[in-house]
């Protein structure tokens, strides 16, 4: 029987807790950034940890986008038992991948309600009409990715991985849980366990070139560049045009540090070949050639305005893409625009809340827009999801130091929580040059921190003088009972100071 291929439709998945209605590595490289921001980690892309997939929202359709090479027919076998030839397989190319299962009608009604569900930001009611179109049709492999994407969104990895997994059972060479998947492992650091999962599904499958060029990038961030190359370039010589191949290389090629040859391929892909008609090329729709396009402008022109520009489209083209929206909510910090900054650092979280150091970001941004309490609260969460990661010690001194500044130094209440909010930050910072060890000599902060510490410690010294003599005036105005009543309500203040001294090491710690 001979089957054809439908294309995808996707539908973007409206979280509840993001901000847009409309509008996804990785061991992110940390952004040495100015002064103006604190600990920003931008992802850097594949060659540094976390893969940055677009389309990693709901699929409304059972059959995802065909293979470039994918003729619309597939190999079958009569009831003679002869099989039909493969026309790929005639022109030299690999075999067409296999044909997908159709949903019943019952599993086909609960799928669109969660589709329904999704779109107006009811995640649970989406992963339970997800559930029952499983239970009603146990191939609908469509719905066991869709409820991954829920979990997700839920902060549910652990069960998001398992769905990925059944749908990836019931139909080997989904790309889009192959996809979902490798970068839910990236983003745990099972690297390995990443290149192996699509590797395996791009050896079985040859002619599901989407797998492959998914393959080819995460050789690129398992810092095996030669075969991702060689895997993109087998695309190439089939289909000239691949974005996702392309792709592949560029990033292959920024990872070995052939910047503007990476910068060239992409433009390229975005442009087309006719300069005098810009954005034409196979790839002006690609929300991740604009992601790398972003990427590189930093990297070798330092075009902050034209990264800005790169990342808003790649938003644009796919709002779910979490990476893109945290590394423009990094640069929008940067440039001054914290607001806007926080918008998309809070729909990066929303999507990817198992992200640290999108949650690390936030806490930044937040910082910036004197909203400490909220800032502390995603900086404790970005040290809770990666107890590993060193910047959120540097972000804590900052928050703390800028705290401590916006207190009056007058009145022995607001000096005591002076003291503690800079006791604070020196100690944070400390945590910061600790947990480095011998690295920190050489780290892009370790001047700032240096002087950061030596300022904060004169500066104590400074406002415990301004306390004693507030203590004394306040004893001398009040006779012996005042001095009786200045001396309690300093050793009170001395204490509270030491107990949020404490909750501030606990939290940096």
């Amino acid at each position: 029987m001979i089957k054809a291929r439908s294309t995808a439709l996707f539908l973007s998945l409206l979280v509840a807790a993001s901000p847009f209605v409309a509008c996804n590595n990785n061991a992110d490289q940390n952004n040495n950034a100015q002064r103006s921001s604190g600990g920003n980690a931008q992802d850097a892309g594949p060659d540094t940890g976390i893969p940055s997939s677009g389309g990693s929202g709901l699929d409304e359709s059972q059959a995802p986008p065909a293979s470039p090479v994918d003729s619309g027919v597939m190999a079958a076998v009569v009831d003679s038992g002869v099989a039909v030839e493969d026309p790929n397989q005639r022109a030299g190319r690999p075999p067409a991948p296999p044909p997908r299962p159709e949903m019943n009608s019952a599993a086909r009604d609960a799928y669109r309600q969660g589709l329904s569900a999704a779109q107006t930001g009811n995640l649970a009611g989406a992963r339970d009409a997800f559930d029952r179109a499983l239970s009603s049709d146990p191939r609908a492999f469509a719905a066991a990715y869709n409820a991954g994407i829920i979990a997700e969104r839920q902060g549910q990895d652990p069960q998001a991985d398992s769905y990925y997994q059944r749908a990836l059972t019931i139909q080997p060479d989904y790309e889009l849980a192959v996809v979902a998947r490798s970068r839910l492992l990236i983003r745990q650091r099972r690297v390995g366990e990443a290149v192996q999962l699509a590797g395996a599904i791009a050896t079985r499958y040859p002619g599901n070139f989407l797998v492959r060029a998914e393959y080819a990038r995460l050789l690129v961030t398992a810092e095996r560049y030669d075969e991702a190359v060689n895997e993109a370039r087998q695309i190439l010589r089939i289909d000239e045009r691949n974005v996702a191949a392309k792709i592949a290389v560029a990033e292959a090629f920024r990872a070995r540090g052939r910047l503007d040859n990476a910068l060239q391929i992409i433009d390229d892909v975005i442009n087309g070949s006719d300069p005098n008609h810009p954005n034409n090329g196979p790839g002006a729709n690609d929300a991740r050639a604009h992601y790398l396009r972003a990427l590189l402008r930093i990297e070798v022109n330092r075009d902050v305005p034209g990264a800005i520009q790169s990342f808003t489209r790649s938003v644009e083209l796919d709002p779910q893409y979490a990476e893109a929206h945290n590394n423009l909510g990094v640069y929008l910090l940067q440039a001054g625009n914290a607001p806007q900054a926080v918008e998309h650092l809070r729909a990066a979280t929303a999507l990817a809340p198992s992200w640290a150091k999108a949650h690390l970001n936030l806490g930044d941004a937040l910082r910036a827009m004197h909203q400490y309490d909220e800032a502390t609260t995603s900086l404790q969460r970005a040290q809770t999801l990666d107890p590993s990661m060193v910047e959120v010690h540097y972000n804590f001194g900052r928050l703390h130091g800028e705290q401590a500044r916006e207190i009056p130094s007058q009145g022995i209440d607001n000096l005591n929580r002076k003291i503690a909010l800079l006791q604070q930050s020196q100690q944070a910072f400390d945590r910061f040059r600790n947990a480095l060890g011998p690295q920190f000599t050489n780290h892009p902060r370790a001047a700032d921190v240096t002087a950061q510490v030596e300022r904060l410690t004169a500066l104590i010294a400074r406002t415990q003088t301004v306390l004693q003599r507030e203590q004394r005036r306040a004893a001398r105005a009040g006779g012996a009972g005042g001095a009786d009543a200045g001396a309690s309500s300093g050793a009170s203040g001395a204490n509270a100071g030491a107990s949020a001294g404490s909750a501030g090491g606990d939290a940096g710690r």
